[in-house]
């Protein structure tokens, strides 16, 4: 089942990373650094504020409905949305007074959280009641919708504010239509219970996720702060296409591994559970690590050709620094953290965000004046690292997480295979060319999806072998 999951998330997921790729492809060619500055700054500061007041809303969603079907907290889960909605007017002046930026910017920050708290709760949804397929197509359609009506609005002269007015359209659009999925009968009503039960639940959720939003926004806050909109433009570009890369196969497992879990702890028990993270944590691994370590090889060629040229060489310089944040913030936020919600302590997930943002913080302040957008990302790496230790040490106070030292040396095995002649093909053609680029990533895929085999990495060589009627044997 997690593979048939994972699979579809994939789709989704890798359908949604395709046309956010295409997205930085085209409006970093449209717009100047400094308009998309404007949505990087925009996307930060919504993303704080959802998480503030929508966090606590879908992980009680995630968290509840997942134990079964005789689980329904819909209807309750949309009066807490809706009563963190009444409260926006209040945000918007707080954002604008206590940043200190323009009334446009904050306005377009406080409509996109709402937007993306109502689109991520519907999804949640789905992901509870292991509706794989309805959240695929709600993901494809958001991402669609989203891109068609930002460049209309670009082209139209809307510049930055177009784009972030476009986002907020592929998450109602979406929202909307996928509706009758989401809250079809039968629905239990509203439970004041229920909904007290949330709030205990939910409140430590809430703060934790500030906190991490907090932290996933302060790189680029600092460097809007500290080097303009302009520096925020081009870092946050670079940021994005990472994200996108990386991001799409970490979700495609995570979806999975979350509801799985907390069904296999409720149904089958504590063994079950592990057996499953033990599972889950190796597939991780082995679909985030070769993303990660491929793109870090032919990040300058790569810049060259995908974004536009006022981006292309700062960025060549950050993706290989970045890609390592990425990879610790996977471990991170969504393998590490499963413990806390096996466990129900959101508490612990306020501490580790919190050693997270403190180490963030403190590395931001040393090191982005001496080097600038590098001493960034640099700050970013050295604080998910650090968050994926916390989180390890702190998930012994839940549920602890099972240690699979054979299953991830399997996994860095592979990707060093695939590595070696990756690195020599990208290496030996000085030229920016797009054959030479689809030349090494061929290649690093099909060496690493041979290892991979040979490995019998996440048991897919079983998989396969058994799928083809032949005898798997031996692993």
């Amino acid at each position: 089942m997690l593979i048939r999951q994972t699979s579809t998330y994939m789709v989704a997921h890798g359908t949604s990373a395709a046309l956010g790729f295409l997205s930085v492809i085209l409006f970093t060619r449209l717009l100047t650094p400094a308009e998309y500055g404007f949505y990087v700054i925009a996307l930060s500061i919504a993303g704080v504020i959802s998480a503030l007041l929508f966090t606590w809303v879908r992980l009680s969603v995630l968290r509840f409905e997942s134990e079964g079907e005789a689980a329904d907290i819909r209807l309750t889960a949309l009066a807490a949305y809706l009563a963190s909605v009444l409260t926006m007017p209040v945000v918007l002046a707080v954002t604008t007074l206590a940043l200190g930026i323009s009334f446009d910017r904050g306005l377009a920050a406080v409509v996109l959280a709402a937007a993306l708290g109502l689109f991520e709760l519907g999804q949640e949804i789905l992901r509870a009641r292991l509706d794989a397929t309805a959240y695929m197509r709600a993901t494809v359609v958001r991402a669609f919708s989203a891109i068609a009506v930002s460049y209309a609005l670009v082209q139209a002269g809307f510049g930055g504010l177009g784009l972030v007015a476009g986002v907020v359209a592929g998450y109602v659009v979406s929202a909307l239509l996928f509706s009758p999925v989401v809250w079809k009968g039968p629905r239990k009503p509203f439970d004041r219970a229920t909904f007290n039960i949330m709030l205990g639940f939910g409140i430590p959720m809430a703060l934790s996720g500030g906190v991490f939003a907090l932290h996933a926004a302060l790189d680029r806050l600092l460097v809007a702060w500290l080097l303009g909109d302009a520096a925020a433009g081009v870092y946050g570009a670079a940021a994005d296409l990472v994200r996108q890369i990386i991001l799409f196969p970490a979700l495609s497992v995570a979806s999975a591994v979350v509801p799985l879990a907390i069904r296999s702890l409720a149904e089958e028990g504590a063994a079950a559970a592990d057996e499953h993270l033990t599972r889950s944590g190796e597939l991780l691994l082995a679909v985030v690590m070769p993303a990660v370590v491929g793109l870090a090889i032919v990040a300058p060629h790569f810049a060259a050709l995908i974004l536009g040229p006022e981006f292309r060489d700062t960025a060549a310089v950050l993706i290989p620094i970045l890609v390592f944040a990425w990879l610790f913030q996977t471990i991170s936020q969504q393998f590490v953290q499963v413990s806390f919600h096996l466990a129900k302590k959101p508490s612990l997930m306020v501490a580790h965000g919190t050693v997270i943002l403190v180490v963030n913080v403190v590395a931001m302040a040393l090191l982005v004046r001496p080097f600038g957008l590098k001493g960034a990302a640099w700050s970013l790496v050295i604080a998910e690292f650090a968050g994926v230790v916390a989180g390890y040490m702190l998930s012994q106070r839940a549920h602890p997480l099972p240690l699979f030292w054979r299953p991830a040396l399997k996994v860095a095995a592979a990707v060093l295979v695939m590595a070696v002649p990756t690195a020599l093909i990208e290496w030996s053609d000085p030229t920016d060319s797009f054959v030479s680029l689809a030349a090494s990533v061929s290649v690093g895929v099909l060496v690493y999806g041979a290892a991979t085999f040979a490995l019998d990495i996440a048991g897919i060589r079983g998989i396969l072998m058994r799928r083809m009627g032949w005898s798997a044997g031996p692993s």
